[in-house]
């Protein structure tokens, strides 16, 4: 008997509303048919999520049937979000889904340094001191090892080239030297896999205008391919993929179209072989380049030309004959390709397995039913003969029932959860997971391995991920990852609190059961200086995910002090520290995110003269919050409130970030908001964003003001940048808080961004500053009388500082939003 063991890992398929890949049955096992007859990969090198070249990736992927893997530095951890108000680590995960989703659609694979993306860079030289340069150097040379490229292509140019933003030029600057150190035996020992040598090492040109095209297209030294060239399989072109694979990059505003016609692209040689009208030339791509593979070239040749959609069996016997004879193989090639293969296999059988859990949640130590089905639709001489749960688990499932053909067979099993299994954190962030268990591994998906004996003698295993399944009943079944969670998991309802004073305040904490039932002994630890009462709170719950909320008086002290509140919970004799949060958007799977349960407090002195405030959220802020925590009472103002409402209640009115570019109502509006300053109201205009326009102007850019102003993309990216008082008695600066240099102390990521480049001279610019090196500015804080009222436009990163808890950022807005009550 032959056996073999065919693995199939289907990357994403609980995803919750995310785009399907572009083929599914008789054309995707078309398309695998061909890359099973197609031996080559393509390594595109990145520094974030979205800077990818899409249309290039599904080219490779589907056109040429090569495997084609982005790599991506980062994770976007340090980028904005306009569908949410997820910053850092968040913003990480949504992002890292977009990618995956992306791939899913273009056809690629996704691979990813361990850097951290720390925001806008200007400079190289600090993109590589903050991550270490021999760090993303290793990196990228165990994804070399790894992936085993024939051709790398990066999306930024070699040294001395630039690439708009420091963080792409540290990638273009250390690509070449990764390209040449992965071939090294000498270099980088420890970064995993035997040294490999890519062929050759292109830069991908950019083509984002019609005059960027034709200047790459005029170039004879650059190579060009054809994105744009419809594939009948697809039913679309490689440019058209390209535009829905972009789109799933939400979070950073990428939808676009579906580019119809020619659409080129470049490449410009760097390293290694020279190559004549192709990238590829002189690379056998073919099973040849395998040794001893003669006989699998012959059998998957016969599959693709047997190939009948209409009856997928026929060629199963070539396809079993092939892994087979890859049964033992051990080379990094074969090892992918059996994935392919055992796709294959599945699709042509028509074999369907599925592994379900009771429910989305696991507790380490409970019970929890898992449903196992199999069913035959294509074949009726399967033999379904094991089912064995691995990964979190290790167990047989015994009493497998016989195969009817197209009749679902379902086994439920009822399993333990190891009481020191690990939550599910993604992998990147487990240095953050609250400690449980064993975890120097990480955490550790459930999974079901499906047995099978075919006609021919062979041993099939299928393996499928245990998922939650349920029907909604707007979009239909859907289902998500199954998770490993505490018994019981603990928030705060907010991230930070300022203290205006020393009064008693209720805090607080949020404590949810993932078990039917569940006692729990809840405790507040706060920092010196700051009292809790009572010290511990007893909570019954006898549902699973009922909430209930333990309440704590906070006495915060006399005189300015900060730290952090710590919440924890003992269920069972076993103490927990772990807050737990589903990121969760229509377009990505629902992913939980770990963290300990902390509030940053801050006792500060602080005053605020504007107490009725309306805000206008752009792309989604926590500003209002933290207006709240001062005291005001803020309104969020919709479509109806701009166009009709009584703007007059309001002391000051607030535009959040992005607003002019979210929020057609508010550029409809803008001559009623005016007017509203003009009868004697307060407006603050935090930054909005412009189109890249290379060479271009910003003059027909829309703004929000009296008078005349210019926008640009200038930034100060240092966080630590002095900041200049160019008006120092002003009352911005000293009404009704004093404003010292001590207020821009403990900033967060930047200075700001989207600075006014120029202004009309009704307008005082009342600070300024610079990155190291560069020319002040001073169009990030603007303020001007406008009739009765006072207008201030600001683009210093409040949306960061103030979710960040940040003291003196508290002290400033403050000012700002009281601009209009100062004598």
């Amino acid at each position: 008997m032959i056996r073999l063991l065919l693995v199939l890992i289907l990357l994403g398929s609980a995803t919750l509303g995310a785009q399907p890949t572009p083929l599914k049955g008789s054309a995707e096992l078309h398309e695998l048919l061909d890359r099973l007859n197609t031996v080559g990969t393509v390594l595109m090198l990145g520094a974030h999520p979205d800077d990818e070249d899409t249309a290039v990736i599904s080219y490779f992927a589907w056109g040429r049937h090569l495997r084609t893997v982005y790599f991506s530095a980062t994770r976007g951890e340090g980028g904005q979000n306009l569908i949410g108000t997820e910053q850092g680590d968040l913003l990480g995960v949504i992002r890292t889904h977009e990618l995956l989703g992306a791939r899913r659609i273009d056809g690629g694979e996704q691979a990813f340094a361990s850097v951290v993306d720390f925001g806008y860079s200007k400079a190289p030289e600090e993109a590589l001191a903050k991550w270490g340069q021999q760090r993303l150097l290793r990196d990228m040379v165990r994804v070399i090892r790894e992936i085993r490229p024939d051709v790398i292509v990066s999306r930024f140019p070699p040294p001395p080239g630039g690439g708009g933003h420091g963080q792409h030029t540290a990638v273009g600057w250390t690509g070449p030297e990764a390209y040449e150190a992965a071939g090294d035996a000498t270099r980088f020992p420890e970064a995993g896999p035997e040294p490999w040598q890519a062929r050759r090492y292109f830069y991908n040109v950019p083509t984002f205008n019609p005059r960027m095209e034709a200047a790459a297209a005029g170039d004879q030294e650059h190579l060009r391919v054809e994105t744009g060239k419809y594939d009948p399989v697809l039913g679309k072109s490689y440019a058209e993929i390209a535009g829905e694979s972009r789109s799933m990059h939400r979070s950073q505003a990428m939808g676009t179209s579906q580019r119809k016609g020619s659409v080129p692209a470049f490449f410009k040689y760097v390293a290694g072989e020279k190559a004549g009208q192709d990238i590829f030339d002189g690379i056998d791509t073919s099973w040849s380049r395998i040794e001893d593979a003669s006989a699998v070239a012959e059998y998957l040749q016969q599959a693709r030309r047997e190939y009948d959609p209409t009856r997928p069996e026929k060629i199963l016997p070539y396809l079993l004959k092939a892994y087979s004879a890859l049964a033992d193989r051990r080379e990094p090639e074969v090892t992918y390709k059996r994935k392919e293969l055992s796709r294959a296999i599945e699709l042509a059988s028509g074999i369907w397995v599925q592994a379900s859990a009771g429910h989305w949640a696991a507790v380490p130590g409970d019970e929890m039913d898992v449903m196992v089905s199999a069913m035959g639709r294509g074949v009726a001489d399967w033999k379904w003969q094991s089912a064995r749960l691995v990964g979190l688990l290790d167990e047989e499932i015994r009493t497998i029932p016989e195969l009817v053909l197209n009749e679902e067979q379902r086994h439920p099993v009822r399993v333990t959860i190891p009481g020191q299994a690990c939550y599910s954190q993604p992998a990147w962030l487990l240095e953050k997971l609250p400690a449980t268990g064993d975890c120097e591994q990480g955490p550790a998906s459930l999974r079901v391995q499906f047995g099978f004996m075919t006609p021919q003698g062979v041993d099939i295993v299928l393996e499928k991920p245990v998922l939650y399944r349920w029907v909604d009943r707007s979009f239909g079944e859907r289902s998500r990852p199954l998770v490993v969670v505490p018994a019981v998991d603990i928030s705060f309802t907010q991230d930070n609190r300022i203290f205006t004073d020393s009064t008693v305040v209720d805090i607080p904490v949020r404590v949810r059961s993932n078990r039917a039932q569940a006692e729990a002994r809840v405790a507040l630890q706060a920092p010196p200086g700051w009292r809790v009462t009572p010290p511990i709170q007893e909570l019954r719950f006898d549902r699973r995910e009922q909430e209930r909320t333990a309440v704590f008086q906070l006495v915060p002290p006399g005189t300015a002090a900060g730290g952090q509140l710590t919440a924890t919970a003992e269920v069972d004799g076993v103490s927990i520290e772990a807050s737990m949060q589903t990121m969760e958007y229509e377009h990505i799977p629902a992913t939980v995110v770990f963290a300990r349960p902390v509030m940053r407090v801050e006792r500060l002195e602080v005053k605020l003269l504007s107490r009725n405030i309306g805000y206008v959220m752009g792309s989604g802020d926590k500003v209002p919050e933290a207006l709240r925590q001062l005291g005001a009472k803020v309104t969020l103002l919709g479509s109806e409130d701009l166009t009709a409402g009584e703007l007059g209640q309001f002391d000051a009115i607030v535009t959040g970030i992005r607003a002019l570019g979210m929020r057609a109502d508010l550029l409809a509006a803008r001559e009623r908001v005016l007017e509203y300053v003009a009868d004697g109201g307060t407006l603050v205009v935090q930054y909005n964003t412009l189109p890249f326009r290379r060479g271009g102007s910003n003059a027909g850019a829309p703004t929000l003001g009296p008078y005349a102003l210019t926008p640009s993309r200038l930034r100060v990216t240092d966080e630590l940048a002095k900041v200049r008082f160019e008006l120092p008695s002003h009352a911005l600066l000293q009404t009704p808080n004093v404003i010292t240099e001590a207020d821009f102390e403990g900033w967060v990521q930047e200075r700001g961004l989207y600075f006014m480049s120029g202004w009309d001279e009704k307008y005082e610019a009342v600070l300024a500053c610079n990155d190291p090196g560069e020319e002040s500015l001073a169009g990030g804080l603007l303020v001007a009388s406008h009739g009765e009222g006072t207008y201030v436009f600001t683009a210093y990163s409040w949306f960061r500082q103030l979710p960040a808890g940040v003291p003196g950022a508290y002290r400033i807005f403050a000012n700002l939003i009281s601009a209009g009550k100062t004598p």
